[in-house]
């Protein structure tokens, strides 16, 4: 699902959703000076242009996280004693930047729903010192934490930064990354995404998929099936509130439900702003030999908020589609290649080189042989990928000189080498509004 690039001309800016940010600060003793000034700086503005109903609040770690400021609605801090606040943040200490993103994920659950956009900043300058040092656990530990509608964006300072590492972070729940060079750039960028959500383009979407009982389905990536009565009593308040907001706001009341259905996956999928586009991944199982005119039917109703009226559309779901056989056959090569890449990282961490170049040697012959017949451009582009990694292993564990790399260096470049490698292949990137809630169960 894509929103159109631009808003119709004239349009009206909707009315804003509530904003649910914490912002989690490294004050580690690098951070000591003009990074972290420009950081206090800009939260202290950024403050200025929050609404009554916005949620805010302050994490900020060495190697020890500390609260300084609970999640807390706007109208309820008075804005000295914010600066007040804000002001007393200081720098010492080492680097616990997992520590640092949990507490702040742990914080933004106060107020979480999906009639709010809720963003975790982190403002960092460098690697993780203490507590969990390997980017990789991080990342997995992370991705578990986010699964929902929050996004985390990362804000790097400094030559010493891990903009890699920081960009992969964002990545994950389709935040952004951002490299500062002047003090700016912080408030550009946080201005940027509360403009955000005064171009919202449809709201109380849904979205209900039935595939054929027939076909077995492998994985829904990104949702997790609702089984609890609690969580579930959440998302439907959360979708009571989304057709309450249709109906004041646009002077539309909202079709019947698709997720209070009794068949099918039914999706409540985050409101979308102006050029956002929400995937729904599946692997599914189709049995051969097996003559389907369709595998399912999809249907998704929402609000426009442009037109102001519904919108509901059903699409069968065809086991041919309109992708060109290649190109299914490229991603499929991609999903397998990115869990070669993950294998080659276990072998990594058991400290068993010999496999992991026999893994990789191995997967670039069978690209090879694909792409005899393929003659893809990515598939290529993977094999190259593929050797120099292979040259990388070959390498660690080689005496260097004085001026060289440490081996600690080079071991951090091939973990986050491969990493980044099988994370750009798993054949599917979070979007701009993170996960959606599966309330079926499939």
């Amino acid at each position: 699902m894509k929103t159109s690039d631009t808003a119709p001309a004239g349009h009206q800016k909707s009315e804003s959703p509530p904003v649910n940010y914490i912002f989690v600060i490294d004050t580690s003793g690098s951070m000591k000076g003009e990074k972290l000034d420009a950081v206090k700086l800009s939260i202290k503005e950024i403050f200025k242009s929050l609404k009554k109903d916005d949620v805010i609040g302050i994490i900020e770690f060495n190697e020890q996280p500390k609260t300084v400021l609970k999640a807390t609605p706007v109208r309820k801090i008075e804005i000295n004693e914010f600066s007040r606040i804000v002001s007393g943040i200081t720098a010492d200490g080492g680097t616990d930047i997992n520590i640092g993103i949990s507490y702040g994920i742990d914080e933004i659950s106060r107020y979480e729903s999906n009639n709010t956009l809720n963003h975790i900043y982190l403002f960092s300058d460098g690697n993780p010192t203490s507590g969990e040092t390997e980017w990789i656990r991080m990342r997995q530990s992370i991705d578990k934490k986010t699964r929902g509608n929050i996004r985390l964006s990362t804000f790097a300072f400094g030559s010493d930064a891990n903009t890699r590492e920081l960009e992969a972070l964002a990545g994950l729940t389709g935040g952004k990354s951002t490299f500062v060079i002047e003090p700016n750039d912080i408030k550009v960028s946080l201005k940027d995404e509360l403009n955000r959500r005064e171009y919202l383009a449809a709201i109380n979407v849904q979205l209900k998929i039935d595939i054929d009982p027939d076909i077995p389905i492998i994985y829904l990536y990104g949702h997790d099936e609702i089984k609890d009565k609690p969580t579930r009593r959440a998302v439907l308040k959360n979708l009571r509130k989304a057709k309450e907001k249709a109906e004041r706001e646009f002077g539309v009341k909202s079709e019947a439900d698709l997720i209070t259905q009794e068949k099918g996956i039914r999706i409540f999928v985050p409101d979308l702003a102006v050029g956002e586009t929400y995937w729904i991944v599946f692997e599914l199982a189709i049995p051969e030999p097996k003559n389907l005119n369709s595998i399912g039917e999809a249907t998704v109703q929402y609000v426009d908020t442009f037109k102001r009226q519904n919108q509901k559309r059903q699409l069968a779901l065809s086991p041919s589609g309109n992708l060109p056989p290649d190109l299914v056959t490229e991603h499929a090569l991609g999903l397998w290649t990115s869990e070669v890449a993950f294998y080659i990282l276990d072998d990594f961490y058991a400290r068993d080189l010999e496999t992991a170049e026999k893994r990789i040697e191995n997967h670039i012959t069978v690209l090879k042989s694909a792409n005899s017949y393929l003659d893809s451009e990515p598939i290529e582009d993977d094999v190259i990928t593929l050797r120099k990694l292979l040259s990388l292993a070959q390498n660690l564990g080689k005496v260097g000189t004085s001026s060289d790399t440490s081996p600690q260096q080079r071991q951090d470049f091939f973990k986050y080498s491969v990493s980044d490698f099988g994370r750009v292949r798993n054949g599917f990137n979070r979007n701009y509004s993170a996960a959606a809630t599966n309330v079926s169960n499939p």
